[in-house]
């Protein structure tokens, strides 16, 4: 039976047969295909990003000319202007939609439709997304493949639309082509395939004998058959187009990845340069163009040597390969603009093999604010902000360095002057803070001018400055060079100041083998040039420093007495020469002595004029002698009491006040006080006297001259 009917069968199988080889080249057809539809979809894929980046590019040009200008404020034929002179190609349609998604400008018929509402497809897009593509139907009726984006900075939108026709024609025309070849190839294809399919009945056919010999139980015979190769092509087609499948999902996730990296280097807010190892600039973001002043084009014609110019080859090449093994941490460069400026860098640096080439990725950030910050942080720390002299740290750090042998100008000795002002006080008491900071500057002007290069002025704090020497012998010289340059009186506005100073000098190592021994020795003998009579330079000596502790000791003795009632009044009879009667007293005021160690007034006297403490003094001996007068008088003894009062004192502003609260606080009759100054305090500033002593007398108060023709 198999014999019999394999005959009329033949020409079926070699049908089924050239089916068959046919079906084994449809892999490749179809490959074909998959090139056909992936070379569409590349193309349409890249005409969009094309008209996307378009899209951006005038969307910037907007924000250029929005930006700072409120919102609306721009004329619609204005940015209907800017989108005509892009001069896109005919039939092509730029639009700017406003942040209510209305026409704000176009770039054809630019009169027609502003003030309309957007395609409603295009809004609801634009609200999900702030850029893409999709089609639409213009205001004009055209259908448009449509790409959009929108300004972070301004919130309008950029459409930029190509006509359907336009876009899809080409591709299609290409598409034609493309088809019209694998046409052709089908049709080589089927040709091959009737001579495959021939050989492979031929084989198949071959089979027929051993068929029908093992129907009988026969032994077959080996037919040589040729069936492998159409196995093998199919193989093959199946292999080519696995590889196809391949390179389009290998290209399409480098094109996704190429974006998202340019989306966000792009619109990072610090540069970003990428170098390969000849040291090329292969990229650069927008940020870096700007601050380096260079188009994108310009800089991927240069080099880093172009921007950081100090660099060298050598040095570039080497870290270049140290960068491949280990990534160095940050470093601070210098870079060059195109104006020629410079600005300081700190640089990450990572270097990456990519497509078997290396290239070194650098993210420099620009840390000009952050030096300057730190140079300022630096100078406050080591200088006075009112007068810009070094502070008295920085005079310590110097008096180390010479006395410890650090620095230049070690172990060579030197001189240290501290300079105290006389009568600052009541300057900063009678005229207020603001004149005495700016009689302060004018005084450390004037110092610094008596001062040779090497030499060292620094404010101390207060009324107090340092001067270094590093020659010893120039000390008592500077001292009265500094005394001079304080003679002239120091105008502020209206305020004339009159100023002195006292100055002691301590020579290094013999008065001090530490910093801190040599400034309070410097302190003793200033102390002493006070008590000689101020406006002198006084050399320290070991009698001075005795001398020093017993002032010390006297101001603390006052403090104390001031803080826990150590004072007390004695009255000194005022005697009438011409009846022999008593008519007054003085009031004097003496420290309470319970041991005999109390000292005596020509001691704490001037110790209290000195450190300031005659004005708490001074103004407990006014109120406890007023009210003692007070009750002499409601007991019937009416004597007239006077009392001392200080420079200071009467310089100090609202004297007149105080004495007015005084009278009223101790009930006393302002005819029975008597106010004694001495000549100095009222030849200071006579103007000035001359109406504080008139609103005294306007009290009833009398003013007595004490000390006179001692001044």
């Amino acid at each position: 039976m198999l014999g019999q009917t394999a005959q009329p069968r033949q020409r079926p199988v070699i049908h089924l047969l050239n089916i068959l080889v046919l079906a084994c080249l449809l892999p490749g057809v179809a490959g074909c295909a998959i090139f056909l539809v992936s070379q569409y979809r590349e193309e349409r894929a890249r005409q969009i990003a094309d008209n996307l980046h378009l899209a951006r590019e005038i969307g910037d040009t907007i924000d250029a000319r929005l930006w700072g200008a409120p919102a609306g404020t721009v004329p619609s034929e204005q940015l209907s202007a800017l989108l005509i002179q892009r001069r896109l190609p005919p039939g092509w349609l730029a639009s700017v939609l406003d942040r209510e998604g209305k026409i704000a400008a176009r770039s054809r018929h630019a009169a027609r439709f502003v003030g309309d509402s957007a395609d409603g497809m295009l809004r609801a897009a634009i609200a999900r997304s702030g850029s893409g593509a999709l089609e639409t139907v213009t205001r004009d009726g055209v259908v448009s493949q449509t790409t959009f984006s929108r300004s972070p900075l301004t919130g309008f939108t950029t459409v930029v639309g190509v006509p359907r026709a336009q876009l899809v024609g080409p591709l299609y025309a290409q598409l034609a082509s493309l088809t019209a070849l694998a046409v052709g190839l089908f049709a080589a294809g089927l040709l091959l395939a009737r001579r495959m399919s021939r050989r492979i009945s031929g084989s198949i056919q071959s089979l027929l004998p051993p068929a029908m010999a093992l129907g009988r139980g026969e032994t077959p015979r080996p037919v040589p058959a040729h069936i492998a190769e159409v196995a093998e092509v199919g193989a093959a087609i199946e292999r080519a187009a696995g590889l196809l499948r391949e390179r389009e999902a290998e290209l399409l996730t480098h094109h996704e990845e190429l974006q998202q990296f340019k989306f966000f280097s792009e619109n990072a807010n610090e540069m970003l340069l990428l170098f390969d190892e000849p040291g090329r600039v292969r990229y650069a973001n927008r940020q870096a163009s700007m601050r380096l002043g260079y188009t994108n084009a310009e800089l991927l014609s240069m080099t880093i040597f172009d921007i950081d110019r100090p660099v060298r080859r050598e040095y570039f090449e080497t870290v270049f390969m140290q960068c491949r093994e280990v990534p160095p941490p940050p470093f601070e460069r210098v870079y060059t603009c195109k104006d020629g400026s410079e600005f300081p860098v700190e640089i990450t640096v990572t270097v990456l093999e990519h497509r078997g080439e290396w290239l070194m990725y650098v993210a420099p950030r620009d840390i000009s604010e952050r030096l300057q910050a730190e140079q300022a942080l630096r100078w406050a720390a080591t200088h006075d902000a009112l007068t810009g002299l070094p502070n008295r740290a920085s005079a310590l750090a110097l008096l180390y360095e010479r006395l410890h042998g650090v620095g230049a100008g070690a172990h060579t000795g030197g001189a240290v002057l501290f300079v105290d002002l006389d009568r600052f006080k009541p300057v900063n008491d009678i005229h207020g803070h603001d004149t005495g900071d700016r009689v302060l500057q004018e005084v450390a002007r004037r110092l610094q001018t008596c001062l040779a290069p090497g030499d060292l002025l620094a404010r101390a704090g207060g009324d107090e400055f340092l001067a270094i020497l590093p020659d010893a012998a120039r000390g008592a010289a500077v001292a009265r060079a500094l005394l001079r340059a304080l003679v002239e009186p120091i105008r502020v506005g209206n305020v004339e100041a009159t100023l002195s100073a006292s100055i002691g000098i301590a020579h290094m190592p013999e008065h001090g083998d530490s910093a801190a021994a040599l400034l309070h020795a410097a302190d003793m003998a200033m102390l002493e040039a006070k008590q000689s009579g101020r406006a002198s330079a006084v050399v320290y000596s070991p009698e001075i420093g005795s001398r020093a502790q017993r002032t010390r000791s006297v101001e603390k003795q006052l403090q104390q007495a001031l803080d826990h009632d150590g004072l007390v009044l004695h009255y000194q009879p005022i005697v009438n020469l011409a009846t022999g009667e008593v008519d007054g007293v003085e009031a004097l005021v003496r420290l309470v002595d319970t041991d005999g160690t109390a000292p005596g007034p020509g001691i704490f006297i001037p110790v209290a004029e000195s450190s300031g403490l005659i004005l708490p003094i001074g103004a407990w001996v006014a109120t406890a002698a007023c009210r003692q007068q007070a009750a002499w008088q409601a007991g019937g003894q009416p004597l007239d009491i006077s009392v001392n009062v200080s420079a200071l004192q009467f310089r100090r502003p609202a004297f007149a006040d105080r004495v007015r609260a005084t009278i009223a606080r101790t009930g006393i009759d302002p005819r029975r006080l008597v106010i004694e100054l001495t000549e100095t305090a009222l030849m200071e500033n006579l103007a000035e006297t001359a109406a504080i002593l008139r609103e005294v007398k306007l009290l009833g108060v009398r003013i007595a001259l004490d000390d006179f023709g001692t001044g």
